[in-house]
């Protein structure tokens, strides 16, 4: 092999493990809400979490006794190669419906940063308690971005709500994502219900972007002098004689 090959070889290989570093070192920090009260707020990474401190886990209002934490430290990732299934099918948990709102855009190129997404899960019971992971995937490559504190959920009702606000910090270039949502039953931790884009398509084609990605524009300040005196005039008087020249 001549030495270019060789070079073609050495800039295939870096730039395949410059995309791996860029794949395995992100950091999402996400706040759990529902009936209008903040149960928690995680930061989630695929770094080591000692890197991060616990000052940035903020546990806040809790909506009663039945509100726990699933980890009360910075969570590590869970990653999918594929897309999973329930363990039991016609389950009595279930998403009835999930709906995404796109926040920020920085620098205004069509791709956010910020976002939320409220969750209404049911049940054929009285109540429930559950809680969720929460994915962004490209393809059916997913990466976990949240799980969320264990919450109620009250019947058929539209009313409990849950809404998970996320804020994409570094390592997520910008893309169209899709959202997919694991739910488990907070008592024996069993998936019982994935919902994804091919069961909404609100979930699907969201245009992403951590905000390290955000590039913001920033107008330079333009100085204007002011001429005077001799100087001036000067000025005025050769800018006919330049204008003739170039005709």
């Amino acid at each position: 092999m001549n030495i270019k090959g060789i070079i073609c070889l050495l800039c295939v290989f870096t730039i395949g493990a410059e995309a791996n570093i860029a794949n395995d070192h992100w950091s999402v920090k996400s706040t759990d809400k529902q009936y209008n009260q903040v149960l928690t707020t995680q930061p989630k990474a695929a770094i080591n979490p000692q890197s991060i401190p616990v000052s940035q886990v903020k546990p806040t209002e809790k909506l009663g006794p039945t509100v726990t934490l699933k980890n009360a430290q910075p969570q590590m990732r869970k990653s999918l190669s594929s897309r999973p299934q329930a363990k039991s099918a016609g389950t009595d948990v279930w998403v009835y419906d999930a709906n995404i709102f796109l926040h920020d855009d920085l620098d205004y190129d069509g791709y956010f940063h910020h976002f939320s997404v409220d969750l209404d899960v049911d049940t054929y019971f009285v109540h429930a308690k559950v809680y969720a992971r929460l994915y962004l995937g490209l393809g059916d490559d997913f990466r976990e971005f949240h799980t969320t504190s264990d919450f109620v959920v009250d019947g058929q009702s539209s009313d409990d709500v849950f809404t998970v606000q996320s804020e994409l910090l570094s390592g997520f270039r910008p893309d169209d994502y899709e959202v997919l949502i694991e739910i488990y039953d907070a008592y024996n931790d069993d998936l019982v219900a994935v919902y994804d884009g091919y069961d909404d398509d609100d979930l699907y084609l969201l245009s992403l972007e951590s905000s390290d990605y955000e590039t913001v524009y920033i107008e330079p300040d333009v100085v204007v002098i002011h001429g005077g005196g001799s100087l001036g005039i000067l000025c005025l008087l050769l800018l006919p004689l330049l204008v003739a020249r170039r005709l």
